[in-house]
C-alpha cells in the first residue's frame, strides 16, 4: 500500500510538471518578439553603429512588430548580418520573454588600397573590404600597381610597422611600381626604396640606424632617395 502511494504521488507530480511545461511552451510560442539591444564590440572603427545595424536589418525585411518568437528564425538574422561587408562575427539570441539581443564584432581595416582602377580596404585577415559612405578609416594608403598577390605581404608589413610607434607615425604611404615598393615618410623630403616586402625587420633596423646616426649630421633635406633594398647596405642619392 505504501509503495502504491509513492507511485501515485510521483505520477501526480510528473503529470503536474508536464502540464506546467506545456503551458510554458504554449505561452512562449505566443510570445511576441522585441528587439532589446544591439551590442557592438569596442573598436576604433565605426563602420557599423547601432543605427546603421537597425537600418540594415529593416532593409532586409526583418520585422519585430507583432511577430511571435516561435516564428522568428534567429539563424536567418545571423546569416544576413554576416553578409554585411563590415561585420566579422555576430551572435543573435533571445530570452523566454521574447527579448532579442544582437552582439556584433566589426572587421578592422588596416590599410587602404587605392589604384587607378580600384579603391578598397584590407582587413586584419588580408580580406578586401569595400569603402563605406558613412565612415572613413584613417589608415595607411597603398597606391600604384597593386594586385591581390600583394595583399598578404602588404598586411604583414602594416602589422609590423604598427607594432612600433616610430614607424607607425613615420610611414604614411606605400607606392608599388612593378615589383618594388617605395615608402613615403612623414618626416624628410625623400623616398625610401624598399624593394620587395621581404626581410622587413632587417631593412627597418638598418633604416632606423641611418636615421639615428646620419640624418642628424647630414640633415633631413639632404637626400632625395634612400634605398634599403640591398643586403646590409644603404644607398643614397643627394638632391
Amino acid at each position: 500500500m505504501k509503495k502504491l502511494f509513492q507511485i501515485l504521488k510521483w505520477g501526480m507530480l510528473l503529470a503536474l510538471m508536464l502540464v506546467v511545461l506545456a503551458f510554458t511552451n504554449k505561452k512562449q510560442e505566443q510570445q511576441l518578439i522585441k528587439l532589446d539591444q544591439i551590442n557592438i564590440e569596442d573598436s576604433e572603427d565605426r563602420f557599423v553603429t547601432k543605427a546603421l545595424t537597425l537600418e540594415y536589418i529593416r532593409k532586409h525585411n526583418f520585422d519585430f512588430d507583432s511577430v511571435m518568437l516561435s516564428s522568428f528564425y534567429l539563424n536567418n538574422l545571423e546569416v544576413n548580418l554576416l553578409n554585411h561587408p563590415a561585420i566579422k562575427k555576430v551572435e543573435v539570441y533571445s530570452s523566454q520573454e521574447g527579448m532579442l539581443s544582437i552582439n556584433l564584432h566589426q572587421r578592422k581595416a588596416v590599410v587602404r588600397i587605392k589604384t587607378s582602377s580600384a579603391d578598397y580596404y584590407l582587413d586584419e585577415d588580408g580580406l578586401e573590404m569595400p569603402l563605406s559612405k558613412n565612415y572613413t578609416s584613417r589608415v595607411l594608403v597603398v597606391s600604384g600597381d597593386v594586385n591581390p598577390s600583394h595583399h598578404s605581404d602588404i598586411v604583414s608589413f602594416i602589422k609590423t610597422i604598427n607594432k612600433t610607434k616610430f614607424w607607425e607615425s613615420q610611414i604614411t604611404q606605400l607606392h608599388v611600381e612593378a615589383d618594388e615598393v617605395i615608402v613615403i615618410p612623414r618626416v624628410g623630403d625623400h623616398k625610401i626604396h624598399f624593394g620587395i616586402l621581404t626581410n622587413i625587420h632587417e631593412k627597418l633596423d638598418n633604416l632606423y640606424q641611418f636615421y639615428k646616426q646620419v640624418m642628424p649630421v647630414k640633415g633631413w633635406q639632404t637626400y632625395s632617395d634612400i634605398s634599403v633594398k640591398y643586403n646590409n647596405q644603404i644607398v643614397c642619392i643627394k638632391k
